[in-house]
């Protein structure tokens, strides 16, 4: 049995015994074990809103709705404060009676509410690595309990870092500013940096904005023009179309997978298995309320060079999808304004969302190993970690992972069963 599906199951039971005697019409009560998570729990999917109500822009949140009904603007209110939102029962048990969120930094002055960007968690040092991906020559670092941050200077410099992802000991970057925009690796400690991509067949690649590595070592990455829709110094007027791109790092050869469905391929992440490759199309960044705000998948086949049969997986209501991550069950989590929404891929469903009131999360990173548990979020204004049952993907050779499910799905499904018994 799928997991989700053991969740829905023994979550509709637990409803049995918590549901009846509701009279709230946006809310439902919450089990006991959550009266002190600060999460609430809509009722019907929100599907009727009373009276007459606006939106406020195309990057404004569910709670910023301006509603003529009074018991709206309650509960919307109500909404603005929690700092979980679950769409779905199920995101009860993903999060957890011990969840949280804390701001680990911020950036007050209006010189520093820029976009924050390439998250990676360095368990070495117990560090979040990350991007302004307004400067030139630098990253930050921010330790996970004492918050000291600190600035690696890159040598040579690296231009708008603006994704990025740690393997084998050095970090791998895109940089969409520039005149010579790619694939740098950094060496976090010395800030050391190495071209590793930096072209495709002669012409300057848009501007490199995500990248992620396969149990084969391989690279996917995207590459939209933002750095030409931006205006960033030394950036030329595009040459190729945008596109989603594998390089195999054995062989140095560069495959473009695919320039349509998406329109402004970003975030990218892989399912468990490697088989689905997760596309975030960011198409209404640039402000319109009707343009695309997709995350797309396809199946990987033929050693990860061909993509095939793109459908739709999720469309967020405000705007746009950008970092993507896949937790250790499977589920997306995605970057959005005002948070980050928790989907089932296999469904589309939208189970909640991690809130954050007030910011648009461009990023977001799973802390790996002994941090199990812990996701850390950037935005605009600040730095976010995130305390949830639901950890991410500890990213293994595939055949470990084969061979592993089944340990993995026991394992899990224990915890599931101590958690509804201790709801029950």
């Amino acid at each position: 049995m799928h997991f989700l599906s053991i969740i829905a199951f023994l979550a509709s039971l637990h409803a049995l015994s918590t549901l009846a005697g509701d009279n709230s019409p946006f809310f439902l009560p919450l089990p006991e074990a959550f009266a002190n998570t600060n999460v609430v729990l809509l009722k019907d999917q929100l599907a009727v809103i009373p009276g007459e109500w606006e939106y406020q822009s195309a990057v404004s949140s569910l709670h910023n709705i301006r509603a003529s009904d009074p018991s709206v603007v309650s509960a919307l209110s109500k909404v603005a404060d929690a700092s979980f939102v679950a769409w779905d029962e199920r995101f009860l048990a993903v999060i957890g009676p011990e969840a949280k969120i804390e701001t680990i930094q911020t950036f007050e002055s209006p010189e520093d509410k820029h976009v924050h960007e390439a998250p990676v968690y360095v368990a070495e040092s117990n560090e979040l690595v990350y991007s302004d991906t307004s400067q030139v020559g630098w990253l930050w670092a921010v330790e996970m309990d004492t918050h000291e941050t600190r600035k690696i200077q890159t040598d040579p410099p690296l231009n708008n870092v603006n994704g990025a992802t740690y393997h084998d000991g050095l970090l791998y970057a895109c940089t969409n500013g520039g005149s010579v925009r790619g694939i740098f690796s950094i060496n976090v400690t010395t800030g050391w940096t190495k071209p590793i991509l930096n072209n495709y067949r002669g012409r300057h690649f848009n501007s490199p904005n995500d990248l992620i590595f396969d149990s084969n070592n391989n690279i996917y990455f995207t590459d939209p023009t933002y750095g030409w829709a931006q205006q960033w110094p030394g950036v030329q007027q595009p040459e190729l179309p945008n596109a989603i791109y594998h390089f195999d790092t054995r062989s140095k050869a560069v495959t473009a997978l695919s320039n349509s469905p998406v329109h402004y391929p970003n975030g990218l992440a892989l399912s468990l298995d490697e088989r689905t490759l997760y596309v975030a199309d960011s198409n209404s960044s640039f402000g319109s309320p009707t343009s695309v705000r997709n995350v797309w998948a396809f199946d990987v086949e033929h050693s990860s060079t061909i993509l095939r049969n793109p459908r739709l997986v999720y469309q967020a209501e405000s705007g746009w999808p950008d970092g993507l991550r896949v937790s250790r069950n499977g589920l997306l989590f995605i970057a959005v304004a005002g948070g980050a929404d928790v989907v089932d891929p296999q469904t589309g469903l939208l189970l909640g969302k991690i809130a954050t009131p007030g910011d648009i999360i461009l990023n977001l990173e799973p802390a790996n190993g002994e941090r199990d548990g812990v996701w850390l979020l950037t935005g605009n204004k600040a730095v976010y970690k995130v305390t949830l049952a639901e950890g991410g993907n500890n990213r293994r050779s595939l055949g470990e992972w084969k061979g592993n499910v089944g340990a993995i799905a026991e394992q899990h499904l224990g915890r599931l069963l101590c958690l509804v018994q201790n709801l029950a």
